[in-house]
């Protein structure tokens, strides 16, 4: 038998050292991650149809390539068709209801641009009308959402 080609035996010590070395690493090393509470709503969801409930008119939004994207606090709302423009706003999800509150024009170079009264007809495509809009949750899956406000239902798909 060839003592030469042995594995070292792996001995306590070896591992009181490896445990205490890692250990160590783990309390110099600080990590504050920022979890979301979002459950399903998190992720990338792609508007499909808008109700206008006072009229019953049915808009078929499935060729537009209009995006809501759902982080932490913040809605990114994108347009993938017509044009380079990128909106965002803060959310909260609570209690079956979704507020969107300060959107803004996105601009990571020169600074976002708040939306003011007369420019919110910019986030119109995505069924925001309002610099402050609450939507009722009527449905919320790892597929499919549904918004409604007063004035429109709004039909998602996730992507």
């Amino acid at each position: 038998m060839n003592t030469n080609n042995r594995i070292p035996k792996f001995s306590f010590s070896h591992f009181f050292i490896f445990s205490i070395s890692q250990l160590l690493i783990f309390s110099f090393t600080s990590c504050e991650l920022e979890t979301s509470h979002n459950g399903n709503l998190d992720g990338f969801w792609h508007l499909v149809e808008v109700d206008t409930l006072q009229t019953e008119g049915v808009k078929d939004t499935s060729e537009d390539l209009l995006f809501w994207s759902f982080q932490v606090n913040l809605l990114e709302l994108s347009d993938h068709n017509y044009n380079n423009f990128t909106y965002m706003a803060r959310f909260d999800h609570s209690d079956g209801k979704l507020q969107v509150t300060k959107p803004c024009k996105y601009n990571r170079y020169e600074g976002n641009e708040m939306l003011t009264e007369e420019s919110v007809n910019a986030v119109a495509p995505y069924g925001l009308n309002a610099l402050d809009e609450t939507f009722f949750v009527e449905q919320l899956s790892s597929s499919r959402m549904t918004l409604r406000n007063g004035i429109l239902r709004l039909h998602f798909k996730k992507m």
